[in-house]
């Protein structure tokens, strides 16, 4: 299980990070769209220097020791129980996710009811997947709504939970019911990001799916999926890319190949770039984002901000500062060191608790998940990653098991000798003259 603890999946991220940068810096000649591309978001060479390679150093040192002391403090871990009624839990799962599903169908048939129909809407994405964007964005049914959208990764590693954890004794139907909710999702979230761009919840899907039912096994199985998973995705990133970039004259394969690489040499120049140039600390804008969203007061920060985050724009490529940057650019070297021990610490115990019950392993796949992009941005503060962790607690608070009540007013006597008479008796216990006592 070391394989998926949250030290091996941020090293995996950050050394695919720095591995692929690395050669397709290296390889002009065969990464020739790399430079286009860096000069599209005004990305240079001179971010790459020793200063910042020390602070990711040192930033990782930081969270392996939070992740130590974690470690030396938790007791030893429980056994597997998923501490649910499963079947009841795929129910509520399948029609959570039917919910999110209908939302967004609904969201999609409105908006190309006003060009005219879907398939018009169908040829709009395929000439200028940009416009269809906007018209999504532009016909929201209410404010929040892409939430619902984002939160599918979340019913999806549900659904493979309770797949996993019940797959002995989970009744016929309510194992149909989490195929469902997973083929259902893997379509949706395999069409919508060509349009709208979200591919990282298709990633989220696939990788948080695939890490749930590892934990509750407790052990990696399975290895022929991760490469279904890694064709998909590809297959949906060259579609995005092609349609995307349609005056660069090459084959779509060439084109998302060389974007995917782009992105990790973006990446890592967001993470560089901070420690070269000397900006005002943004005091959480970054890391805490999600947090201000959902408590409404965003716009408050945003308008305090202003001049601060502005001049983060010129230390900005494209997408957003990593797990390791975005804690120093919002609070310097010292915050951010107490930030990253934080937050090994609180990785290290959810792994912990994600190997002992069901709950705790689909939110563990979700953070997992996020670790396995961290060089990308910081996930697990984002409002989409905390709306669906608060789903999926919803959910499983509804799929507790009702325990029997206890019989009223029945001596405790008498109950100590039902369990003793129990015992011996292979035969159910049937409490005849107990219910003498109980009338008297």
């Amino acid at each position: 299980m070391r394989a998926l603890s949250p030290i091996s999946l941020v090293a995996f991220c950050w050394g695919a990070t720095c591995l692929i940068a690395g050669l397709a810096l290296s390889l002009p000649d065969t990464f020739d769209l790399l430079p286009i591309l860096m000069h599209r978001e005004a990305l240079t060479g001179d971010a790459f220097a020793v200063l910042g390679m020390a602070w990711l150093g040192l930033a990782a040192l930081v969270f392996v020791t939070g992740d130590f002391a974690c470690q030396w403090s938790l007791p030893p871990a429980r056994p597997f129980q998923a501490g649910f009624a499963l079947t009841r839990a795929a129910h509520l799962t399948f029609w959570a996710n039917l919910t999110l599903l209908g939302i967004t169908c609904l969201w999609v048939l409105l908006t190309a009811r006003q060009v005219g129909g879907m398939a018009q809407m169908a040829r709009i994405a395929m000439l200028d997947t940009l416009t269809a964007r906007d018209l999504l964005l532009d016909n929201k049914l209410f404010t929040g709504m892409r939430l619902f959208y984002a939160a599918l990764p979340a019913t999806g590693c549900l659904a493979a939970g309770i797949l996993t954890a019940g797959r002995r004794h989970l009744h016929r139907r309510a194992r149909h019911l989490c195929i469902a909710v997973l083929v259902m999702n893997a379509l949706a979230l395999a069409i919508l990001p060509i349009v709208m761009s979200q591919r990282l919840l298709l990633l989220q899907f696939l990788l948080s799916s695939y890490l749930v039912s590892c934990l509750i096994r407790g052990r990696v199985f399975g290895l022929p999926w991760i490469g279904f998973g890694a064709v998909l995705f590809l297959s949906v990133w060259i579609m995005r890319e092609s349609l995307t970039n349609p005056l660069l004259h090459r084959s779509g394969v060439d084109i998302g190949l060389q974007k995917l690489a782009f992105y990790f040499v973006n990446d890592l120049w967001n993470s560089f770039a901070p420690l070269q140039t000397e900006t005002p600390l943004t005091l959480g804008a970054q890391s805490l984002r999600g947090l201000m969203f959902l408590t409404f007061t965003d716009g408050m920060f945003d308008r305090l901000l202003a001049t601060r985050l502005l001049a983060l724009e010129d230390i900005r490529g494209g997408g957003e500062f990593s797990l390791f940057t975005a804690p120093y650019v919002d609070f310097g070297p010292f915050g951010a060191a107490l930030f990253l021990f934080l937050a090994g610490f609180a990785f290290r115990l959810l792994f912990h608790k994600g190997r002992q019950s069901l709950i705790w392993s689909a939110i563990y796949a979700q953070t997992g998940a996020a670790l396995l992009f961290s060089s990308h941005g910081l996930y697990v503060t984002h409002q989409n990653f905390l709306f669906s962790l608060a789903l999926m607690a919803l959910l499983m608070r509804f799929a507790r098991p009702r325990s029997a009540p206890r019989p009223a007013n029945l001596p405790v006597e008498l109950l100590h000798a039902k369990a003793e008479l129990s015992l011996f008796t292979p035969t159910p216990f049937e409490p005849g003259p107990i219910r003498e006592v109980e009338h008297a």
